[in-house]
């Protein structure tokens, strides 16, 4: 581990694939080519219609005045009345060339705020660094692990015991792209970093939307991840200049 401590102060099923970790570690390498010609979108809504996946929750034992009382859930399955489902990474996989991409993704930002972590799922490019910030007054340890083929490697592990510290981390994922996060304070916090080498990927909205634009022609896999669900795949053409509007529903 390498951290710095910074500062103190028409719906269609997806998916025929099985359900699975997700995350292979073999991914084709990208090169930054700008805007492609003749490029496409795909973009749309996912919805959840399964039968309910069981979520377990924590008892607050502690720190009630900033963590409430109610119990909490580490893995969220956040479906609107509506079905709509936050919190899903959408990815365009095999894309080898094409936009470049947006430095924001240099820098993942991960929020200790009322005893939760926030963003609860976020991308960031497999070279990123993170930091953490913790904004409640009292002690949170943070710790990270690879997660990989159903198994966990500890990345690192650190205490921020106040309000106002920040600490930075360099990612070194080995075999995986995945990255997730807890509390070993209070064990019902947890957040996921998906990281990916390749621009071509969105997180679902509240309302269940996503937007990929500027995909260069091809053959592609179109996966969808999630904390609770796993992975599902199916394979996707994108022709010149299309712009595809999927709604798709995860049962």
């Amino acid at each position: 581990m390498n951290r710095r401590s910074l500062i103190k102060g028409g719906a269609s099923t997806l998916f025929a694939a099985g359900l699975g970790t997700g995350i292979y570690a073999a991914t084709p390498a990208y090169n930054e080519t700008g805007t492609p010609q003749s490029a496409g979108r795909v973009s749309g809504q996912l919805k959840y219609a399964g039968n309910g996946e069981f979520v377990p929750s924590f008892p607050v034992i502690k720190d009630h005045d900033i963590c409430g009382v109610d119990d909490r859930e580490p893995k969220a399955l956040r479906v609107s009345d509506d079905g709509e489902l936050g919190d899903c990474v959408v990815e365009i996989k095999g894309v080898t060339a094409g936009k470049n991409w947006d430095p924001i993704f240099n820098h993942g930002k991960i929020y200790q705020i009322d005893c939760s972590f926030q963003p609860y799922v976020q991308i960031i490019r497999s070279s990123a660094y993170v930091d953490v910030h913790n904004f409640d007054p009292i002690l949170h340890n943070i710790h990270a692990y690879e997660v990989f083929n159903g198994t966990r490697r500890s990345m690192f592990n650190f205490a921020q015991p106040e309000a106002g510290l920040v600490d930075r981390v360099d990612l070194n994922l080995r075999r995986g792209n995945l990255m997730m996060i807890d509390c070993n304070a209070h064990n019902w916090m947890a957040a996921w970093v998906y990281t990916s080498t390749s621009p071509y990927l969105s997180v679902t909205s509240v309302d269940g939307r996503f937007d990929i634009p500027d995909i260069p022609p091809g053959q592609y896999v179109l996966s969808i991840w999630h904390p609770l669900l796993g992975e599902k795949t199916a394979n996707l053409s994108v022709a010149a200049n299309a712009d595809l509007k999927l709604d798709l529903v995860l049962t």
